[in-house]
């Protein structure tokens, strides 16, 4: 039996194979690459939307940083810091001294980001006036301070039971979190979308839980109860964990709306005791539930993966509204007793993971009646996310310079790929599975949206952070698949591949130009406002780039990735320049504003490479390949959706089929008797459906009594 430490070492030896792999295709060292390693991961998990990563050393100050995020629902500054031992053949530890002597670096830095002094002292690129400038601009202030500690070490003993304190940083409250390798491997191996939130109410509330009343158990794996949840147990989770309390949809839904809602405020500053009675309360999911019964009811004593998906305003304004400055006729919000304020908590408790994320769905657009919520934007069971990972799963590749035909794979869900690896048990089945999905050619859903955007030459949403640009995205293409699914077929996706091979080429491209190695820096900026540049300059020439060579040949071209390198070039030199900034003195936060792409289309720039080239085609070459794919999109569309209604069970066309004659949805007897002939389990009568009409005719009923609220039972949607 291989022990934990085994493993760790393995999962060590693999992640530092990979960091050494992306330090060596960027021409970068591998501190830097396991810092743009761990950003995705830390994005996800921890919920930040927007992490920077700039590093900012200085020894004689006693100053250092590497990255930092602010997540404007909890208003907390994060600093990144990293400690890479660089070490794959032993687990080696982080100990408590190391931990508090990188939290004074950053801690120090931040006391002192906005110092006149300081900053005159460090040059106009200098990084730590960069990563200064970018904090100054953060628009809401910030009330807490966190060290981020992320390292591929594992924790000491000393700091298993205990994290360290940091300093006070700004007179504000500010905490240590840490990342270490055991707790990458943890999440890593879970193959959850982010940290789950484990709640033990036992450290919450003084009679040890939360008081509630199972009101019904809709299956198996679905029960819900009504509870009282205590204002000041709400506020102390919102302390410990965040806008990470909040389901993504409820976040996204938050970042728009101004301040706090000051009906609440007002009850909770007069008459807190009202605020039950007055408030609708929060609708809350979680996956596991434990209770013991108390003198007076049941209690509530631990929930797993507790989300709030209805209830962000309430729980933020409960948390900042006693933090408020000032009064109001004449009572000081200081003054707002929590312990007299106890809200209504509807729970539904999810145990099956597919059922979990598309009831979350459903429960977050349904309850959200009065603040009308976006409806989920691109979450991982949306069709789209399956769409693509099913196509990458079926369709090889061109073979490309090496002769070997493999597939790009499309983690709709983070650790997809690790998941298949550790479940394969011998050697040669691994080495067969590694060679036909090279690890180069895994994408996430943030990766996609990265090709996707800066292909639509929209690089300044592409620089607002992977999940921003992801979420803006997500928008469109919920839209374009609402007006037409077979536009996002097989057709769609060797697109997309081209894309992302051009995408990652010109990355690889610039990271080994000598003027890049020269001066290292805003790499990220400069590729996705180099590809856009370029396709801007060709569209204005009634041309575009050859994408069907590009998937042909699996690899950028030699004059294209020249082309790339010598606009690059141009991008980076007036990213950096004063002037063409047009006063806004940070180049990073320049390039997320709209205004950017505007001063970039103004360059005047010649063709040195590409022209009279096939790795451009002209406008009606470009008509030929929309016909081309039109055809063989619907092609694949007809197909798909065959397979799709016969994978689906007999019995859940029933259900649908006794969900539309119940609720009197649909008047068209024919479609009826289309779902009816479905839910027979005799083949022979299955079989007497033509394709592809009828299928195609059937899906659209079963998308109609979604619509409409149908939920699947089974899990099938």
């Amino acid at each position: 039996m291989i022990d934990e430490k085994e493993e760790l070492l393995k999962f060590k030896y693999d992640l530092l194979n990979d960091v050494a792999i992306g330090a060596e295709s960027n021409q970068g060292f591998s501190e830097i690459a396991f810092l743009e390693y761990m950003e995705p991961i830390i994005s996800d998990a921890s919920s930040l939307d927007n992490i920077e990563l700039q590093q900012y050393r200085n020894k004689s100050k006693g100053m250092r940083i590497d990255g930092f995020s602010y997540t404007p629902l909890d208003k907390t500054l994060w600093g990144l810091v990293v400690k890479f031992s660089n070490n794959n053949e032993e687990v080696t530890t982080i100990t408590k001294t190391d931990v508090e002597k990188l939290g004074k670096q950053v801690a120090k830095f931040l006391e002192n980001y906005d110092d006149e002094k300081f900053i005159n002292s460090l040059a106009l690129t200098d990084p730590g006036r960069q990563i200064a400038s970018s904090i100054s601009e953060i628009p809401h202030a910030i009330e807490k301070y966190k060290v981020l500690v992320i390292t591929d070490e594992l924790k000491s003993d000393r700091m298993l039971s205990k994290t360290p304190d940091l300093v006070s940083i700004r007179d504000k409250e500010s905490e240590f979190e840490i990342w270490d390798l055991e707790r990458i491997y943890k999440f890593a191996i879970s193959g959850n979308e982010s940290e789950p939130i484990s709640v033990d109410f036992s450290d919450y509330c003084e009679n040890k839980g939360v008081e509630t009343l199972q009101t019904a158990s809709i299956t198996e794996s679905i029960s819900s109860y009504v509870c009282v949840i205590p204002g000041q147990v709400l506020s102390n989770l919102f302390d410990k964990y965040g806008q990470r309390l909040l389901e993504s949809n409820v976040r996204t839904f938050l970042s728009f709306r101004g301040g706090v809602n000051k009906g609440m405020r007002e009850t909770l500053l007069k008459h807190p005791e009202n605020f039950f009675a007055y408030n609708n309360g929060l609708t809350v999911t979680a996956s596991e539930i434990k209770t013991v019964q108390g003198p007076d009811s049941l209690l509530i004593t631990h929930l797993e993966n507790m989300q709030i998906v209805n209830g962000g305003q309430t729980t933020s304004t409960i948390y900042f509204a006693p933090r408020e400055k000032g009064t109001q006729d004449g009572i000081d919000f200081t003054s707002i007793d929590l312990s007299k304020v106890f809200v209504q908590m509807k729970l539904t408790v999810i145990k099956d993971e597919e059922e979990s994320a598309k009831m979350k769905i459903k429960i977050a657009e349904f309850s959200n009646t009065q603040n009308a919520i976006q409806k989920a934007d691109l979450v991982s069971n949306h069709p789209l996310h399956m769409k693509i990972e099913e196509l990458s799963r079926t369709h090889s590749v061109p073979a490309g310079k090496n002769n070997i035909e493999t597939k790009w794979f499309y983690e709709r869900a983070r650790g997809q790929y690790d998941t298949n690896k550790r479940k394969i048990k011998t050697t040669a089945a691994l080495k067969k599975y590694e060679t036909e999905h090279p690890k180069h050619q895994v994408f996430s859903k943030t990766d996609m949206a990265k090709f996707e955007n800066t292909f639509r030459m929209k690089p300044w949403e592409v620089k607002q952070g992977a999940q921003e640009n992801l979420k803006k995205l997500g928008i469109v293409l919920v839209d374009e698949w609402k007006k037409d699914p077979a536009n996002f077929e097989f057709a769609f996706y060797k697109d997309l591949i081209s894309k992302a091979i051009l995408f990652n080429g010109a990355s690889s491209s610039i990271s080994r130009a000598d003027w890049y190695k020269f001066s290292v820096g805003f790499r990220a900026d400069t590729v996705t406002y180099t590809i856009a540049l370029l396709r801007y300059i060709l569209q204005a020439q009634k041309k575009d780039f050859n994408l069907p060579k590009i998937y042909k040949a699996q690899e950028l071209s030699e004059s294209l990735a020249q082309e790339i390198v010598a606009l690059g070039r141009e991008v980076r030199k007036n990213l950096l320049n004063d002037e063409f900034r047009q006063g806004n003195a940070n180049p990073s936060s320049f390039g997320k504003k709209p205004l950017a792409w505007e001063q970039f289309k103004t360059i005047k720039y010649e063709l040195q490479y590409i022209e009279g080239t096939d790795d451009v085609i002209s406008t009606g070459q470009l008509q030929e390949n929309k016909d081309e794919n039109k055809s063989l999109n619907e092609v694949s569309s007809d197909l798909n959706i065959t397979k799709k209604c016969l994978e689906m069970k007999p019995s859940e066309w029933e259900e649908i089929y006794k969900f539309l004659k119940r609720n009197n949805i649909t008047s068209n007897n024919a479609e009826l008797r289309l779902v009816e002939k479905l839910s027979m389990a005799d083949e022979s009568i299955r079989g007497k459906l033509r394709m592809p009409e009828d299928f195609e005719a059937a899906w659209k009923v079963k998308e109609l009594a979604s619509k409409y609220g149908y939920i699947s039972i089974e899990g099938v949607s």
